[in-house]
C-alpha cells in the first residue's frame, strides 16, 4: 500500500499539466523559428 492520506489522486496531476505546458510551448516555439527564419529565406533550392 501507499503511504498517500486518503483522498489525493493516485498520479502527480500537475507534473503532466506542467509538462503539457512545456510541449505546447516548445512547438509554439518551434513554429514560430520555422515560419520567421525558413519561410522568411525562402526554402533551398539549386
Amino acid at each position: 500500500m501507499s503511504d498517500m492520506p486518503p483522498g489525493l489522486p493516485e498520479h502527480p496531476v500537475g507534473t503532466f499539466a506542467f509538462m503539457g505546458a512545456y510541449g505546447v510551448v516548445v512547438a509554439i516555439v518551434w513554429i514560430a523559428m520555422y515560419v520567421g527564419v525558413y519561410l522568411g529565406r525562402g526554402a533551398v533550392t539549386p
